[in-house]
């Protein structure tokens, strides 16, 4: 049966980007200025520019899209075992019938996008193999993980709820390429970037409130916590302030 595809208003999507980010040597944040980026309807609306070949027959507005970016850098080797596990337990706060992808900054593509219910049985095996290990490409992660959503998203027309969940304690590779892809993320697209930081300070593009929230974590243990409240808030990032590990 050929679907034609069908214009959806752009208040039926959220896209949500959580970003766990710790502090970027050699890139002078403080000394940053901006203006806020105004949004550009008109390519907003027109989100997912692509057109898929199968789409679905019946898409649910309310389904909820989530790629999950994992840092796998060589800076996460005290902490990549509880950042893996971390990723893991977000899916509890996930529906069965919800989706779900994951991506690590080096290893690419862990988990294509599968119904959640499937992926907290294969997502442990999938994992199992990634270790820490090389730079921190967060720019290229962002931008190949808004391309993997935007084609799930071209998939079901543009209805439901989109995300982006990045978790990383390392520095940018080049943080003049990651402020335009997160300004140009804002503008551009439904995308509500919404960012994790450890120890982010100054002008940081990831705290800049025309571009999204920032939640303050104090480290890597309170990481679980925070990423499930990430999922269960949903629509509103800007409750989530502040998450520790108990420990103050």
């Amino acid at each position: 049966m050929k679907i034609a595809k069908i214009a959806v208003p752009v208040a039926i999507v959220a896209i949500a980007a959580v970003v766990i980010f710790r502090s970027q040597p050699g890139f002078d944040w403080a000394s940053i200025t901006y203006d806020p980026v105004p949004p550009d309807w008109t390519a907003i609306a027109a989100w997912p520019s692509q057109e898929a070949e199968l789409v679905d027959a019946l898409p649910d507005p309310n389904r909820r899209i989530t790629a999950i970016v994992l840092d796998d850098s060589g800076s996460m080797e005290a902490d990549m075992d509880a950042a893996k596990q971390a990723v893991i337990d977000a899916l509890k706060a996930m529906q069965d019938t919800d989706r779900v992808a994951v991506v690590a900054l080096n290893a690419g593509v862990v988990l294509p996008f599968t119904f959640v219910g499937d992926a907290r049985r294969t997502l442990p095996a999938a994992l199992a193999p990634i270790r820490d290990s090389g730079s921190t490409p967060l720019t290229r992660a962002i931008l190949d993980t808004q391309a993997l959503l935007e084609a799930e998203a071209s998939t079901v027309r543009g209805f439901g709820t989109f995300r982006m969940i990045v978790t990383t304690d390392g520095a940018a590779d080049d943080g003049e390429a990651l402020q335009r892809a997160i300004e140009d993320l804002a503008a551009r697209t439904p995308i509500q970037l919404t960012t994790i930081g450890i120890g982010i300070r100054g002008n940081h593009v990831l705290r800049r409130a025309d571009l999204g929230s920032f939640v303050d974590v104090a480290n890597v243990a309170a990481l679980e916590g925070a990423l499930q409240a990430a999922v269960a808030e949903n629509d509103n990032f800007a409750a989530i302030t502040e998450f520790t590990d108990g420990k103050g």
